[in-house]
Protein backbone atom coordinates (compact mmCIF):
# COMPACT_ATOMS: atom_id res chain seq x y z
CA UNK A 1 0.00 0.00 0.00
CA UNK A 2 2.88 2.35 0.89
CA UNK A 3 3.83 1.86 -2.66
CA UNK A 4 0.63 2.77 -4.32
CA UNK A 5 0.53 6.36 -2.23
CA UNK A 6 3.85 7.37 -3.24
CA UNK A 7 3.35 6.77 -7.05
CA UNK A 8 -0.05 8.70 -6.23
CA UNK A 9 1.92 11.32 -4.24
CA UNK A 10 4.35 11.68 -7.49
CA UNK A 11 1.26 11.83 -9.47
CA UNK A 12 0.22 14.63 -7.73
CA UNK A 13 3.19 16.82 -7.40
CA UNK A 14 3.89 16.49 -11.15
CA UNK A 15 0.12 16.99 -12.27
CA UNK A 16 -0.26 20.34 -14.63
CA UNK A 17 -2.68 22.09 -12.38
CA UNK A 18 0.26 22.13 -9.42
CA UNK A 19 3.04 22.79 -11.15
CA UNK A 20 0.96 26.19 -12.33
CA UNK A 21 0.04 27.30 -8.89
CA UNK A 22 1.91 28.74 -6.34
CA UNK A 23 2.85 25.23 -4.76
CA UNK A 24 5.46 24.70 -7.47
CA UNK A 25 7.77 27.35 -5.86
CA UNK A 26 6.98 26.19 -2.42
CA UNK A 27 9.87 23.25 -1.42
CA UNK A 28 8.10 22.38 2.22
CA UNK A 29 4.73 22.77 1.98
CA UNK A 30 2.81 23.71 5.02
CA UNK A 31 -1.03 24.16 5.94
CA UNK A 32 -1.75 26.88 3.68
CA UNK A 33 0.14 24.97 0.90
CA UNK A 34 -2.30 21.88 1.98
CA UNK A 35 -5.29 24.23 1.71
CA UNK A 36 -4.38 25.31 -1.66
CA UNK A 37 -4.09 21.72 -2.78
CA UNK A 38 -7.14 20.91 -1.39
CA UNK A 39 -8.96 23.83 -3.81
CA UNK A 40 -7.07 22.28 -6.76
CA UNK A 41 -8.45 18.74 -6.37
CA UNK A 42 -12.08 19.74 -5.66
CA UNK A 43 -11.91 21.85 -8.59
CA UNK A 44 -10.85 19.51 -10.58
CA UNK A 45 -12.78 16.39 -9.51
CA UNK A 46 -16.03 18.38 -9.82
CA UNK A 47 -15.45 18.71 -13.27
CA UNK A 48 -13.78 14.86 -14.04
CA UNK A 49 -15.33 12.93 -16.28
CA UNK A 50 -14.79 9.74 -14.36
CA UNK A 51 -16.84 11.39 -11.41
CA UNK A 52 -20.56 11.70 -12.25
CA UNK A 53 -23.92 10.61 -11.38
CA UNK A 54 -23.84 8.47 -8.32
CA UNK A 55 -19.94 7.43 -8.36
CA UNK A 56 -19.60 11.60 -7.59
CA UNK A 57 -22.12 10.87 -4.53
CA UNK A 58 -20.72 7.44 -3.27
CA UNK A 59 -17.06 9.17 -3.33
CA UNK A 60 -17.91 12.81 -3.06
CA UNK A 61 -15.62 15.45 -5.10
CA UNK A 62 -13.32 16.71 -2.32
CA UNK A 63 -10.20 15.78 0.27
CA UNK A 64 -9.42 17.93 3.07
CA UNK A 65 -6.46 19.67 3.83
CA UNK A 66 -6.12 17.77 6.64
CA UNK A 67 -6.06 14.78 5.00
CA UNK A 68 -3.63 15.36 2.52
CA UNK A 69 -1.21 16.70 4.93
CA UNK A 70 -1.22 13.32 6.56
CA UNK A 71 -0.56 11.50 2.88
CA UNK A 72 2.14 13.78 1.93
CA UNK A 73 3.82 13.73 5.36
CA UNK A 74 3.12 9.96 5.84
CA UNK A 75 1.23 10.18 8.82
CA UNK A 76 -1.30 7.79 8.76
CA UNK A 77 -2.12 4.65 10.91
CA UNK A 78 -1.46 1.12 9.45
CA UNK A 79 -4.69 0.08 10.41
CA UNK A 80 -5.86 3.49 8.08
CA UNK A 81 -4.87 1.50 4.58
CA UNK A 82 -7.41 -1.23 5.09
CA UNK A 83 -10.54 1.62 5.67
CA UNK A 84 -12.86 1.59 2.88
CA UNK A 85 -12.89 5.35 3.40
CA UNK A 86 -9.29 5.81 3.36
CA UNK A 87 -9.45 3.61 0.11
CA UNK A 88 -12.09 6.16 -1.43
CA UNK A 89 -9.52 8.96 -0.39
CA UNK A 90 -7.14 7.16 -2.63
CA UNK A 91 -9.56 6.16 -6.13
CA UNK A 92 -10.13 10.21 -5.86
CA UNK A 93 -6.37 10.92 -6.03
CA UNK A 94 -6.28 8.42 -8.97
CA UNK A 95 -8.60 10.48 -10.69
CA UNK A 96 -7.81 13.79 -10.19
CA UNK A 97 -4.61 12.76 -11.97
CA UNK A 98 -6.27 10.95 -14.67
CA UNK A 99 -7.28 7.75 -14.11
CA UNK A 100 -10.34 6.41 -13.94
CA UNK A 101 -10.35 4.34 -10.58
CA UNK A 102 -7.63 3.52 -8.03
CA UNK A 103 -7.96 -0.14 -9.66
CA UNK A 104 -7.24 1.61 -13.15
CA UNK A 105 -4.14 3.13 -11.58
CA UNK A 106 -2.55 0.56 -10.25
CA UNK A 107 -3.17 -1.79 -13.36
CA UNK A 108 -1.35 0.92 -15.52
CA UNK A 109 1.72 0.77 -12.83
CA UNK A 110 1.80 -2.90 -12.61
CA UNK A 111 5.35 -2.93 -13.82
CA UNK A 112 6.07 -1.12 -10.21
CA UNK A 113 3.29 -1.39 -8.03
CA UNK A 114 2.35 -5.47 -7.57
CA UNK A 115 -0.91 -5.30 -5.72
CA UNK A 116 -0.15 -8.57 -3.54
CA UNK A 117 3.24 -7.55 -2.98
CA UNK A 118 2.43 -4.39 -1.19
CA UNK A 119 -0.45 -6.24 1.14
CA UNK A 120 1.28 -6.18 4.82
CA UNK A 121 -2.02 -8.03 6.64
CA UNK A 122 -4.86 -9.84 6.14
CA UNK A 123 -6.87 -6.54 6.21
CA UNK A 124 -5.21 -5.02 3.46
CA UNK A 125 -5.90 -8.28 1.13
CA UNK A 126 -9.41 -7.52 2.40
CA UNK A 127 -9.56 -3.87 1.64
CA UNK A 128 -7.82 -4.24 -1.56
CA UNK A 129 -10.67 -6.55 -2.95
CA UNK A 130 -13.38 -5.19 -1.38
CA UNK A 131 -12.68 -2.09 -3.27
CA UNK A 132 -12.74 -3.77 -6.16
CA UNK A 133 -15.92 -5.40 -5.75
CA UNK A 134 -17.76 -2.32 -4.49
CA UNK A 135 -16.33 -0.65 -8.14
CA UNK A 136 -17.62 -3.45 -10.23
CA UNK A 137 -20.83 -3.46 -8.24
CA UNK A 138 -20.88 0.01 -9.09
CA UNK A 139 -20.08 0.12 -12.57
CA UNK A 140 -22.90 -2.86 -13.23
CA UNK A 141 -24.89 -0.80 -11.64
CA UNK A 142 -24.21 2.09 -14.20
CA UNK A 143 -24.20 -0.92 -17.30
CA UNK A 144 -28.24 -0.68 -16.26
CA UNK A 145 -29.10 2.59 -15.75
CA UNK A 146 -27.73 2.67 -20.11
CA UNK A 147 -30.17 0.70 -20.61
CA UNK A 148 -31.14 -0.31 -23.45
CA UNK A 149 -27.87 0.63 -24.46
CA UNK A 150 -25.51 -2.46 -24.05
CA UNK A 151 -22.14 -1.46 -23.27
CA UNK A 152 -19.73 -2.93 -20.74
CA UNK A 153 -16.71 -0.73 -20.89
CA UNK A 154 -16.99 0.59 -17.82
CA UNK A 155 -16.63 -2.97 -15.95
CA UNK A 156 -13.39 -3.73 -18.40
CA UNK A 157 -11.15 -2.50 -15.56
CA UNK A 158 -12.56 -5.42 -13.46
CA UNK A 159 -13.56 -8.62 -15.22
CA UNK A 160 -12.07 -9.98 -18.03
CA UNK A 161 -13.30 -9.98 -21.54
CA UNK A 162 -13.16 -13.61 -21.83
CA UNK A 163 -14.56 -15.05 -18.56
CA UNK A 164 -18.18 -16.70 -18.10
CA UNK A 165 -19.93 -13.64 -16.06
CA UNK A 166 -18.70 -11.61 -18.88
CA UNK A 167 -20.98 -13.82 -20.78
CA UNK A 168 -23.47 -13.81 -18.86
CA UNK A 169 -23.83 -10.16 -17.86
CA UNK A 170 -23.74 -9.41 -21.76
CA UNK A 171 -26.65 -12.16 -22.01
CA UNK A 172 -28.69 -10.33 -19.38
CA UNK A 173 -28.47 -6.95 -20.66
CA UNK A 174 -29.16 -8.16 -24.39
CA UNK A 175 -32.60 -9.68 -22.87
CA UNK A 176 -33.97 -6.75 -20.78
CA UNK A 177 -32.14 -4.71 -23.52
CA UNK A 178 -35.15 -6.25 -25.90
CA UNK A 179 -37.64 -5.29 -23.44
CA UNK A 180 -37.14 -1.51 -23.79
CA UNK A 181 -36.88 -0.88 -20.03
CA UNK A 182 -35.40 1.18 -17.91
CA UNK A 183 -33.90 1.92 -14.24
CA UNK A 184 -35.70 4.04 -12.41
CA UNK A 185 -32.89 5.86 -10.21
CA UNK A 186 -35.27 8.91 -9.66
CA UNK A 187 -35.20 9.41 -5.66
CA UNK A 188 -32.77 6.55 -5.35
CA UNK A 189 -35.49 4.44 -5.89
CA UNK A 190 -32.99 1.76 -7.25
CA UNK A 191 -29.80 1.11 -5.96
CA UNK A 192 -27.45 -1.90 -4.41
CA UNK A 193 -25.73 -2.62 -1.03
CA UNK A 194 -22.70 -5.16 -0.67
CA UNK A 195 -21.56 -6.46 3.03
CA UNK A 196 -19.82 -8.49 4.81
CA UNK A 197 -17.08 -10.06 3.01
CA UNK A 198 -14.57 -12.64 3.62
CA UNK A 199 -12.05 -14.22 1.77
CA UNK A 200 -12.38 -18.17 1.73
CA UNK A 201 -8.85 -18.63 -0.47
CA UNK A 202 -5.83 -16.76 -1.45
CA UNK A 203 -2.68 -17.70 -3.29
CA UNK A 204 -0.86 -16.58 -6.23
CA UNK A 205 -3.30 -16.42 -8.86
CA UNK A 206 -6.82 -17.07 -7.21
CA UNK A 207 -8.85 -15.08 -4.61
CA UNK A 208 -12.58 -16.54 -3.55
CA UNK A 209 -14.88 -14.14 -1.87
CA UNK A 210 -17.91 -13.84 -0.81
CA UNK A 211 -20.45 -11.29 0.05
CA UNK A 212 -23.79 -10.36 0.86
CA UNK A 213 -25.52 -8.21 -1.98
CA UNK A 214 -28.64 -5.97 -1.45
CA UNK A 215 -30.27 -5.25 -5.18
CA UNK A 216 -33.25 -3.04 -5.48
CA UNK A 217 -34.34 -2.21 -8.82
CA UNK A 218 -37.31 -0.63 -10.12
CA UNK A 219 -38.12 -0.90 -13.73
CA UNK A 220 -39.89 0.99 -15.67
CA UNK A 221 -41.56 0.97 -19.35
CA UNK A 222 -41.24 3.25 -22.11
CA UNK A 223 -44.23 5.11 -20.52
CA UNK A 224 -43.16 5.25 -17.11
CA UNK A 225 -45.48 2.44 -15.60
CA UNK A 226 -43.52 0.23 -12.82
CA UNK A 227 -42.88 -2.94 -14.86
CA UNK A 228 -41.18 -5.16 -12.70
CA UNK A 229 -39.41 -4.69 -9.46
CA UNK A 230 -36.49 -6.81 -8.17
CA UNK A 231 -35.27 -6.61 -4.48
CA UNK A 232 -33.40 -9.39 -3.22
CA UNK A 233 -30.91 -10.39 -0.73
CA UNK A 234 -28.41 -13.01 -0.98
CA UNK A 235 -24.72 -14.31 -0.71
CA UNK A 236 -22.75 -14.21 -3.81
CA UNK A 237 -19.44 -15.77 -4.77
CA UNK A 238 -16.38 -14.30 -6.41
CA UNK A 239 -13.65 -15.79 -8.04
CA UNK A 240 -10.91 -13.25 -8.87
CA UNK A 241 -7.89 -14.29 -10.91
CA UNK A 242 -4.31 -12.92 -11.37
CA UNK A 243 -3.58 -12.79 -15.39
CA UNK A 244 -0.44 -10.86 -16.95
CA UNK A 245 -0.05 -9.93 -13.43
CA UNK A 246 -3.47 -8.17 -13.10
CA UNK A 247 -5.89 -8.73 -10.64
CA UNK A 248 -9.80 -9.27 -12.33
CA UNK A 249 -12.94 -11.02 -11.53
CA UNK A 250 -13.12 -14.28 -13.51
CA UNK A 251 -16.66 -15.44 -13.00
CA UNK A 252 -19.18 -15.11 -9.45
CA UNK A 253 -21.92 -17.13 -8.46
CA UNK A 254 -25.27 -15.53 -8.37
CA UNK A 255 -28.08 -18.14 -7.05
CA UNK A 256 -30.66 -15.69 -8.10
CA UNK A 257 -29.40 -15.39 -11.28
CA UNK A 258 -31.51 -17.98 -13.20
CA UNK A 259 -34.30 -16.50 -11.76
CA UNK A 260 -32.97 -13.32 -12.95
CA UNK A 261 -32.62 -14.87 -16.40
CA UNK A 262 -35.70 -16.43 -16.73
CA UNK A 263 -37.97 -13.66 -15.29
CA UNK A 264 -36.37 -11.58 -17.62
CA UNK A 265 -37.43 -14.17 -20.73
CA UNK A 266 -41.05 -14.62 -19.08
CA UNK A 267 -41.14 -10.68 -19.64
CA UNK A 268 -40.18 -10.82 -23.40
CA UNK A 269 -42.81 -13.24 -24.04
CA UNK A 270 -45.45 -11.54 -22.23
CA UNK A 271 -44.64 -8.45 -23.81
CA UNK A 272 -44.30 -10.35 -27.19
CA UNK A 273 -48.04 -11.92 -26.61
CA UNK A 274 -49.72 -8.13 -25.72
Amino acid sequence: MKLIIEQLKKGIQTHPSVLNSTLSSVKSWKRAQYIILSEIIADALSRSEYLQGNRKNELGTTISSTTLHRIFTNDYETKENSDLRFLKTLDKLAIFIGYASLNSFIANHKERIHPISLFDSNDEHTAYFEHLLHQFCEDEFQCLLKLPEVNLSRLSDFIFEDGPLTQRITGLLEKYAKLNLFLNNDNNRSKFEIYDFRITRIDDTLTVISAKERWNLEWRDATGTISNTYNKVDLQTYFIKKKHNTWKIWDNYNPNYHNLSLEASLNMLQKIEA
